[in-house]
């Protein structure tokens, strides 16, 4: 198993998860960050950059077929000629558990869709919905 990190543009984020969700690669983590990539901290003029807004997205694979899929669904619509377009990177994991039922490893990592386990659903309430009294 691995977890794979990707830090993209964030105008690629809709294209890139319509191409994993296609793929059926779900399970995605989606952070904003801001960061410098290899261009240094200052540009030609010894002026100090900015730190530019990104978009982090990690997903914990199963094996090295998806991951070469899910790779490539972030290559093909995260793909810019341009300084910044990101990077991706993969890490080995030890191990997953999903909390609620507790599967682990590659059973945790499958979908809902493929089992005939319910949903959990849960009545949220807020402030609005609730009646005064």
């Amino acid at each position: 198993m691995y977890i794979l990190t990707a830090v993209i543009n964030k105008y690629n984020l809709k294209s890139v998860l319509e191409d994993l969700f296609t793929n059926h690669i779900e399970g995605i983590t989606v952070s904003d960050v801001i960061g410098k990539g290899s261009f240094g901290l200052s540009e030609a003029d010894n002026q100090p950059t900015d730190l530019h807004s990104k978009v982090k997205l990690e997903m914990v694979i199963s094996d090295e077929s998806i991951r070469e899929t899910a790779m490539e669904c972030v290559r093909s619509n995260a793909h810019d000629l341009g300084r910044g377009a990101g990077k991706m990177w993969w890490t080995e994991v030890g191990g997953v558990e999903r909390i609620r039922t507790g599967e682990k490893d590659k059973e945790a990592l499958t979908t809902q869709i493929n089992k005939k386990i319910k949903n959990v659903q849960s009545m949220i309430m807020t402030h609005i919905d609730t009646p005064c009294s």
